[in-house]
């Protein structure tokens, strides 16, 4: 009987040692990697962050921009003027800027637009907005031009060029697109199987057709400087490129 109280004590022994053990193990053992899921939401193109301009008068202006490259974001919205022995003639505008464009920046201005009004802001003092302009240079071009890149009145600034260029080659910024999609934005032509993003490059800014959509799944029609272009989107790819008639 006595032997028999030992080998079941034994056993019960053994399997708390064993449960210890494991209990053990598991608390020190290495805690599994987490699964790592690629959200589909996401590409490539959301990882790259152009430069921003920090500018919010004439001389930050003029400190950010005189004498560097900058190349049109805001393609065909911006209409550019001949700047004749230091004044810009507006009443003839040499046409719109056409995305990406490469301007070489000679200056920064404030000038005042033909006609524009002087406003009585208090008594006796009137104020006449101004036109903030950037003067530059086109590649392989003597002339300069101007075009607008803000305004101001009486001191305030609103200024845009964050809006209107980047600060770096966009072909640098985005040199993870192959070759034939740069081959069509330099073209200023859309293909299917482009973004929205890449179809903004080669045409400038598109218009939301019909009911409209979330980005990547609607239709857009792109002035494109006069040669309307209707492209749709699914899952931010062009599966549809056509040319309007009528």
């Amino acid at each position: 009987m006595a032997r028999r109280i030992q080998i079941i004590l034994l056993i019960v022994i053994v399997l708390a040692g064993v449960r210890l053990f494991f209990i053990y193990r598991g608390r020190h053992a290495a805690a599994p990697a987490p699964k790592t899921v690629a959200n589909p939401n996401f590409s490539a193109d959301d990882y790259v962050v152009p430069t921003q301009l920090h500018a919010y008068d004439l001389k930050s202006a003029k400190d950010g921009l005189d004498g560097k490259p900058v190349w049109v974001k805001a393609g065909y919205q911006l209409y550019y003027y001949p700047d004749i022995a230091g004044r810009i003639d507006f009443k003839h505008p040499v046409g719109l800027l056409p995305p990406l464009e490469k301007l070489e920046v000679e200056n920064v201005i404030e000038t005042a637009t033909p006609g524009a009004k002087a406003e009585e802001v208090a008594p006796n003092v009137r104020i006449r907005q101004q036109q903030v302009m950037a003067t530059f240079r086109l590649p392989n071009d003597p002339t300069v031009y101007a075009a607008p890149i803000g305004v101001s009145k009486g001191g305030d600034y609103t200024l845009y060029i964050n809006d209107s260029f980047f600060f770096e080659d966009p072909h640098q910024l985005y040199k993870h697109w192959p070759p034939e999609v740069w081959s069509a934005i330099d073209h200023h032509e859309a293909k299917p199987g482009m973004n929205e993003l890449q179809t903004s490059f080669a045409l400038g800014i598109g218009i939301s057709q019909g009911a409209g959509g979330d980005y990547g799944n609607r239709t857009l029609q792109y002035d494109n400087n006069g040669h309307p272009v209707r492209v749709t989107f699914e899952h931010n790819r062009a599966t549809s490129v056509v040319q309007p008639q009528g």
